[in-house]
Order: C-alpha cells, then structure tokens, then sequence
C-alpha cells in the first residue's frame, strides 16, 4: 500500500471549512465523489494512482468533515471550492476526475476556469440537466427527509447507486457506503437535492471542451446510463477534440467505489497518455 503523504488538512471556501487529504507524489490529480457519500469512494482508486501521481480528494461541501454552509450545494458552487482548493495547494492546473455530481462540477470548472485544467474524466456523470419529472422527484425526496429523517432515502440510494452485481458480490461494499450515507446530515441531503435539481444542462459544454477527455460509464447504471455516456462522448467529440469511451462491465452509478482496481488502471492509463 502507498504511505499516504497528507497536506494541510482543512481549508476555506467562501466562510466554510472544507476537508481533504492527499496521498503520492506527482502530477496533481483532483478526484471529486458523488452524493451522498465522501471522499472514501475514491480512497482505493486514489490508492493505486498515489504511485505516479499526487492525489486529492476532497469531501464535497456539506460531505464528510466538510462544512454546508448557506444555501444549496450548487455546481457552480463546487466549482469555486475546487478552485479555491488548488488555490490552497499552490496548484495552477491539474487532471480532474468525477463521479456523479462530481463530474457534474467538472462542467462547471471548465465554465469558469479552464486554464487551470490539463484533462477531464467523467465517470458516471451525464451531461443533460434535470427533467421536468427529475426535479419533482427531487422536491418529493426533500419532503420526505424533511419528514422522515434519512433512513428511507438511504437504502433507496443503496439499490439505485450501488449496481446489482456489486451488492451481491461486495455486502462489505455497501455497508461502507451506507456508513458514508448516514453521516451526511438532513440539511446537506437538502442542499444537494436542491443543487442538482437546478444544474445547468451540459451538453451544449460538451461540445466546446478542448482538452483530453475520458468518459466511464457503468453498464448497469439507470441514473446516468451507457446512452448518457455515450452522448457525452460524441458531444466533445463533435466539438472537435477526441474523447475516449470505457464501459465498466456489472458496475452501477458508483462504478469507481465497486471496481476500483480496473478505473483505476483506466485512469493512469489515461492520465499517462496526458502527462
């Protein structure tokens, strides 16, 4: 195992106290996880990356050992903390990995600071906004956790983020996420939520990233299908620049936390070819 080298712990972003840690030596690598869990999904592919690469791996606002602060947790507004990160760390450009609302804040990064990108891999993370019928669920999820507490949305999350052959194989697996799930409090399942559901649609973005892109999907994931990933793919494509597709085989929406070994190998091979 690599011996995790961990920088200052904690920093700032717009008043609220953000944790990550950092593990190897380097090109700076950024991995951003999904909601509702922290930055433990990426531990084991960070793990495997630490022996090239320097990587960091926050916990999202409102996540983890990190701080909600006020109002929703935009994209826009996660953006600001990735760049506020790099800012901390005297980083002026990195390789970004995300998954889920993860790689939904890489769209947002590159909206608002390209210069300080080297390549992106979008991992389980389509590029379309909500659906009218999308955010009315959200608002349903919010009402319900408001009222019931997160017991409920939890181990719905459970069958819809962890894909079927990794809940039969791995129970460790999602036990570990459902330990993750249960320390994000009511107000942060709310923000997020509420985040999510007012996203930018992202294809038209697609479209004008000119950078080395990789694009994982998992091939049981219903939230952000093989379809979504794919027209994400021709979308940067289309834009002129080249972007490779990876399909992880029995792995659902959380594809980087049930097959860690072989994302992992994708993205040092991906981030090889960059560097």
């Amino acid at each position: 195992m690599v011996a995790r080298h961990l920088n200052r712990m904690f920093y700032y972003s717009d008043g609220s106290k953000l944790f990550y840690t950092a593990l190897g030596g380097g090109p700076a690598v950024i991995l951003l996880h999904p909601t509702p869990v922290d930055h433990r999904f990426w531990m084991p592919v960070a793990e495997i990356l630490a022996g090239t690469y320097r990587v960091i791996v926050p916990d999202l606002r409102g996540h983890g050992q990190s701080e909600l602060g006020e109002g929703p947790i935009t994209v826009e507004k996660l953006a600001a903390d990735a760049g506020r990160l790099l800012d901390h760390l005297e980083i002026g450009k990195a390789l970004f990995g995300g998954c889920s609302i993860g790689g939904y804040t890489l769209f947002g990064i590159w909206r608002t600071m390209p210069v300080r990108v080297e390549a992106f891999a979008f991992c389980c993370s389509k590029p379309q906004a909500d659906t009218e019928a999308a955010r009315a669920r959200r608002e349903e999820t919010i009402a319900k956790v408001r009222e019931r507490g997160t017991a409920e949305f939890i181990e719905s999350n459970l069958e819809t983020l962890i894909g079927s052959a990794a809940r039969r194989r791995w129970p460790e697996k999602v036990a570990e996420a459902r330990e993750m799930m249960q320390a994000v409090p009511v107000e942060s399942i709310i923000a997020v939520q509420q985040g999510l559901a007012a996203r930018p649609d992202s294809v038209v973005t697609a479209r004008t990233l000119r950078l080395p892109c990789c694009v994982i999907a998992g091939s049981e994931d219903p939230n952000s299908t093989p379809a979504d990933m794919k027209l994400l793919a021709e979308q940067i494509r289309n834009g002129g620049y080249g972007a490779e597709y990876n399909e992880i085989p029995e792995a659902g929406h959380f594809a980087p936390f049930e097959q860690p070994e072989l994302v992992a190998r994708i993205l040092r091979r991906f981030f090889d070819s960059v560097i």
